[in-house]
């Protein structure tokens, strides 16, 4: 009796044993599953590709089509879901920014900035950095904005600099074709309010001048709240930053409607390792600037 207690007890801790691996194994490969998108890791499987030449459409029961504006082709993506907490991915998030949020009572129609690609690090161990102006709705569950990375992401990418467009929204992200750029390179970046319809409304982004980072997002909710950001992920060293002490981003014009709004831009360090840190130059609206320091 007693040598069949042990067998059970034994057998029952093999099967244990066994479970807890296939769980770890399937936990593992879950983790596998999460690409970096510059909004956080999102499931590979709700990260798409915008084709050349197509557009996106949020549609009445809020799944997003991806269509050709000359043909109308469309291919069909499930609507986002809710965006969770992703874990060990614990290094992530925008670091340093300066925001603005629009309480004119008349959308953004324009936002623009421009900069210059900064000098590649000093050093690389496949960190990602994340650097654009951006802007979300009111619920800050979705973001549009044209892209400056280096690193690897979602959209590719590795030791060199690249420039895409997203939206991502909720746990789904959708990204242009990632365009490779080189160091001193003059980009610009612009999202514009296109049309507006019963309260839904339509915009587009862009780095102006570089094919295959255009396209437009129809039928969400207003974007207002107006963003110039450094976003980093796996970064363990100061000169894994770009080797500059600071990259401007200058040019900032903003319009709601065909009015220049007042604008205060507002710095926020949410770290501050190896100096980093955000500073207003020039306030406003128009050829306003602000300095990203690494």
């Amino acid at each position: 009796m007693l040598l069949k207690t042990v067998g059970h007890v034994l057998s029952a801790g093999i099967f244990l044993l066994a479970l807890s691996t296939s769980l770890m194994a399937q936990n593992a490969a879950s983790i596998s599953k999460q690409v970096l998108t510059p909004f956080g890791y999102r499931d590979a499987t709700n990260v798409h590709q915008i084709l050349s030449g197509y557009d996106l459409i949020k549609m009445p029961d809020g799944h997003i089509r991806m269509q050709n504006r000359v043909t109308g082709a469309h291919i069909d993506f499930a609507a986002p879901g809710a965006t969770e907490a992703r874990e060990p991915f614990i290094d992530n998030g925008w670091i340093s920014y300066a925001s603005w949020f629009n309480q004119s009572g008349t959308p953004v129609s324009s936002f623009t900035t421009s900069w210059n690609v900064p000098p590649a690090p000093a050093a690389y161990h496949g960190q990602t950095l994340f650097q654009f102006n951006s802007i979300e709705p009111s619920s800050y569950d979705s973001i549009l904005q044209p892209v400056l990375q280096y690193g690897p992401s979602a959209a590719g990418g590795g030791r060199y600099w690249a420039v895409a467009s997203w939206y991502v929204v909720g746990n789904s992200a959708y990204y242009s074709s990632l365009v490779k750029v080189k160091a001193g390179k003059a980009l610009t970046g612009i999202i514009t309010l296109t049309g507006e319809s019963g309260g839904q409304y339509t915009y587009s982004c862009a780095f102006t001048g570089i094919a295959g980072t255009d396209y437009s997002i129809s039928n969400i909710a207003e974007l207002t709240w107006c963003t110039e950001t450094l976003e980093v992920y796996g970064v363990k060293e100061c000169t894994e930053f770009p080797k500059t002490a600071y990259s401007r981003m200058s040019g900032i014009s903003l319009l709601t409607g065909s009015t220049t709004p007042s604008v205060n831009w507002t710095p926020t360090d949410a770290k501050t390792n190896c100096g980093v840190q955000t500073t207003i130059v020039t306030n406003g609206a128009t050829n306003a600037a602000v300095d990203i320091y690494y």
